[in-house]
Parts: C-alpha cells; sequence; structure tokens
C-alpha cells in the first residue's frame, strides 16, 4: 500500500475537522495496510452492473460477507465502473450503518477521498474487501440516516393533515441539520457539506440524533434463492428485471391476485414503483441486527402511505401481502421467468464458485 496515502489517511481527521486519530482510526488504518483480500472467484458480465451492486449492497445489509465477497470479484472485473463503486460504498456505509458506527461511515468516506478509483494504485480490490468485511462484521446496522434522507425528500411534496409532537421533533432535526449545512459553523461541518455528494447526500446526517430511545430489531431475513449467479432479492426496482417483475404482477399473476386488486381499488398511479417500494420495505431494505427510532419508522410509513394516496391500513397490508407472496415463491417465480426472457440460460461466464478460504 502506498505509504504517502497510507500517512494521509492517518493524519485524516486532524487535517480536515481539527481532531487527532483516535485509537479505533489508527486501528483501521493499520489493519487495511496488513489486510490480505481472499481471491477471486466470480465474473458476472458488464450488462449485469446493477444486478450486482443491487446484491452487494443488500448483502451487506443482510451481514453476508462470503456473499458480498464474491460480488466484489464481480465487481473488480470492471475496472471502467470502479469510481462509481466507490460511491455506492460510501452510500451503503451512510444508508445501512449509519448510526450504528458512526466513525466506520466517515472512515469510508475518507477512503473514497484518499484512495479515489484513479488514485488506488492497484490496491482497489483490497481496499474495497477490507472495508466490506468491517461492515459485515457489525453485530448492528441502521437504515436511520436513509430514512432521515426519505422523510427529508417526502415533505417538500406531502404534508400529513396532523403530525404529533414527536413527529415535529424529527423534522425540526432533519431541517435543522440541512440548514447548518448552508452555513457551516465548524471544520466538521465545512467536512460534512464538502464531502457530501460522496455519499448521495447522506453523509450530512453522521452524528445527528434524536431525543428519544434507540432500540435493537431481530427479525428473521427473507430468504433467498440464488438466479443466474445472483442472489434473487438483487432483482429490485432499480433493475430492468425488478422492473418487468413488478410489472407483471401488478397486471395480475396468478397467486397474487389480492396485490393486483388492491391497487386497482385505490387507482394507484405508477403501482409498479408503489409494490416496489413495498417490496423493499419487506426484502430488500431487511438489514440484520438493525437499530431504529420507533418513531422515525412511524413517520416514514405514514408519509409513504399519504404520497401514495392510500390510507395507513392499506399501506401496510400491502406490504404483508407482499411478504406473502414472496414466501410461496410467487415473486421468484416471476423474477426467474423474466430472467429467461431477457438471458435465456445461465452464460458460462456467470460462475457460481463460492469464495475459497485464504
Amino acid at each position: 500500500m502506498n505509504l504517502t496515502r497510507f500517512q494521509e489517511l492517518l493524519a485524516y481527521p486532524s487535517r480536515n475537522w481539527d481532531e487527532p486519530a483516535s485509537t479505533r482510526w489508527f486501528s483501521l488504518c493499520t489493519r487495511m495496510r496488513d489486510y490480505e483480500a481472499p481471491s477471486k472467484q466470480l465474473a458476472i458480465s458488464k450488462k449485469r452492473k446493477w444486478e450486482v451492486i443491487s446484491a452487494f449492497q443488500k448483502s451487506i445489509r443482510r451481514g453476508d460477507k462470503l456473499m458480498a465477497l464474491r460480488l466484489i470479484s464481480a465487481m473488480d472485473k470492471m475496472p471502467e465502473e470502479y469510481g462509481y463503486f466507490w460511491k455506492r460504498l460510501c452510500v451503503i456505509a451512510c444508508e445501512d450503518i449509519g448510526p450504528a458506527d458512526d466513525l466506520l461511515a466517515t472512515f469510508v468516506a475518507a477512503c473514497e477521498a484518499v484512495y479515489s478509483a484513479r488514485k488506488a494504485d492497484g490496491v482497489y480490490y483490497d481496499l474495497i474487501c477490507f472495508l466490506t468485511e468491517e461492515m459485515c462484521d457489525l453485530s448492528n446496522r441502521s437504515r436511520i440516516y436513509c430514512s432521515y434522507s426519505m422523510i427529508d425528500t417526502m415533505l417538500s411534496t406531502t404534508c400529513l393533515p396532523d403530525y404529533s409532537v414527536e413527529d415535529q421533533e424529527i423534522i425540526s432535526a432533519i431541517t435543522q441539520r440541512r440548514e447548518n449545512l448552508r452555513e457551516p459553523k465548524s471544520r466538521w461541518e465545512e467536512w460534512l457539506k464538502k464531502n457530501d455528494w460522496r455519499a448521495g447526500q447522506l453523509l450530512r446526517y453522521i452524528g445527528l440524533t434524536l431525543p428519544m430511545e434507540m432500540t435493537g430489531v431481530q427479525l428473521a431475513m427473507p430468504q433467498h434463492r440464488m438466479l443466474f449467479s445472483l442472489p434473487s432479492y438483487c432483482y429490485d426496482m432499480h433493475t430492468r428485471v425488478g422492473l418487468e417483475m413488478l410489472r407483471r404482477i401488478v397486471r395480475g399473476v396468478r397467486g397474487a391476485e389480492e396485490i393486483t386488486e388492491l391497487l386497482e381499488r385505490n387507482k394507484v398511479q405508477d403501482a409498479h414503483r408503489v409494490l416496489g417500494d413495498a417490496l423493499f420495505f419487506v426484502e430488500g431494505g431487511s438489514i440484520q441486527g438493525e437499530l431504529i427510532y420507533g418513531s422515525v419508522c412511524c413517520l416514514e410509513q405514514r408519509l409513504s402511505a399519504h404520497r401514495y394516496g392510500l390510507s395507513l391500513h392499506d399501506w401496510l397490508h400491502l406490504q404483508m401481502m407482499v411478504l406473502a407472496a414472496l414466501e410461496r415463491g410467487i415473486v421468484d417465480r416471476i423474477r426467474e421467468e423474466v430472467l429467461h426472457q431477457y438471458y435465456g440460460e445461465a452464460t458460462s461466464e456467470d460462475s457460481t464458485s463460492l469464495i475459497e478460504s485464504r
């Protein structure tokens, strides 16, 4: 590893926000320097980039280290996308780790600044693998910062008839952080504002806590299948296969008639996208060992329902029906049909070999 870049990372806190590197920061730096990445065992066609990155992010949410490392080996064979993958890792650190480990989220953003795709000096693969292992090894993760961002975005177009005292505290905290970063009053705030783009405008929420209890949720992760070399949960609304699957369910498929009926009864606009968001809440967004603010989750769900023109009861019922369709294999059945239509049989380049022991 380039010694100059390593020293730059060690000095990053003092140079950027006038704080000496903590013991843990030093430990992360030295362990990253000495890290040995696993061998590369997976190749996926470059045209499936969106499916690969979707699978990668969701495997980290689930703490599935072996799956995440397999996917990095596929990503490594797309060097023209290194810059995009680096940025995606910063988003994941804020979106799916967040307040469960603010320092690690900050460290990932700092690594992206010091070791950008064009400065990685041949150690890109090792760096991504190390940071991924660190995120997968955590006992807790959190999408609270993602919820903050979704609430902030929805508030620009959606207004509930009434807000509770806790709702108002949440909205005030999010709004105040956004306003503070317009005119930073410290080196730390200056750094957040300057580097917010690295994590898709999620870095701004690092350190934003609320005067309420954060609780842990231990839910079983939805089961998945391997479909065309990738875990089935990767085929969501952000992929071509996932979008077609959602459109087919909206039009009506055997075993999911109740979903179609609810969407038609409520005259839901862009029904496939509403269905995609419901699938996110019950599958794609599932996090192993999740930390939440219960009031933030409730506000996010209420705003989502209102935005879609659904009652909260119908919105939550839609999610339960989607989960039932997922558990009965209906969602994966449609995904597989679409995959065969788009790709034929799985190609030989899409190897499914497991990562070998180091």
